[in-house]
């Protein structure tokens, strides 16, 4: 697949499994989170209250609870690239699938309460406000978020960082979210239906299910969840490239967090060897995980 020049330039010559080089692009993702969503949120709060929208002002908290998911994120990453010490030996990896779990329910919480908020409009509407100010402040936002999006999964894909994927896809849901909220406008505006607060049970069903769908690839990890079978294929076929071994009876993974793993293997070997020779054996192949996988692994031979 062909690389954008982005791509080309932004992460030219870095080593992405290297925990402090994978803070690095996480704390620039983090960071440019907070300041783009700080301004939305008051952008479209704004439009909220001079309209009287309540799915345009339940829109801007979506964007104040992604500032907040942003800086997580990005204490997360500082956390993770964090060196392993006596009480963590396997690092601080999984401080990532923490904190997104927590943005999880922060952003579920957000949708339920602006369902809460809508379902009150529907029962005692207002009328909206309606001007050119609000729609580009509402069009540049989705065209931010869209750009967002674009970026954080660039980024996400590339450290390999299921907070950023998650924070990529929070953004695409916002932006189809927003303008969920435009087109109410105009439905208000040129029909005098009043539509607002259906659209913001519209866009409360989509914080809810970007919500939901984080929560569930958060708690996988953390769950013990098997580990992806191309990763098992990769090791099958490092360890097996070695002539000395026949085949390999058992792989165990454990999973520390991204780039972040233990694995233990019992392998058996093609003929009989001193034990000085396994041992060097052993060593080989567990040095080849770690420098192909970044892996730490353990062998056993029978």
């Amino acid at each position: 697949m062909k690389k954008s020049l982005f791509e080309k330039n932004f992460f030219k010559n870095h080593d992405l499994k290297n925990p402090k080089i994978r803070a690095k692009f996480g704390i620039i993702s983090g960071t440019v989170g907070i300041i783009l969503n700080l301004l939305l949120f008051l952008g479209k709060l704004i439009v909220g209250i001079l309209s009287s929208s309540v799915a345009a002002t339940a829109d801007a908290f979506n964007n104040l609870s992604d500032a907040g998911s942003s800086i997580i994120t990005l204490l997360s990453f500082k956390i993770a690239s964090n060196p392993a010490d006596k009480e963590h030996p396997f690092g601080h990896g999984r401080i990532e699938y923490v904190s997104s779990l927590v943005v999880s329910i922060a952003i579920i919480i957000t949708g339920l309460g602006f369902i809460k908020s809508s379902i009150e409009k529907i029962f005692n509407p207002e009328n909206l406000g309606f001007d050119l100010i609000s729609m580009i402040i509402l069009i540049s936002s989705v065209i931010l978020k869209l750009i967002m999006w674009w970026f954080n999964s660039i980024i996400g894909k590339k450290i390999n960082s299921l907070t950023v994927i998650a924070t990529a896809n929070d953004s695409l849901s916002d932006a189809i979210a927003t303008s969920t909220v435009i087109i109410g406008f105009f439905i208000s505006h040129f029909t005098n239906i009043y539509v607002d607060p259906y659209a913001g049970l519209i866009v409360s069903a989509f914080i809810i299910f970007t919500g939901s769908r984080t929560f569930r690839e958060s708690i996988g990890p953390l769950m013990g969840k098997a580990p992806d079978q191309k990763f098992i294929d990769r090791i099958t076929k490092i360890v097996l490239s070695n002539p000395e071994i026949e085949k390999i009876e058992e792989i165990s993974v454990h999973n520390y967090g991204p780039h972040r793993s233990a694995v233990s293997l019992r392998v058996c070997l093609s003929s009989k060897f001193e034990s000085d020779k396994i041992n060097e054996i052993i060593d080989k192949v567990e040095i080849q995980l770690e420098n192909k996988l970044g892996c730490s692994a353990i062998i056993r031979a029978k």
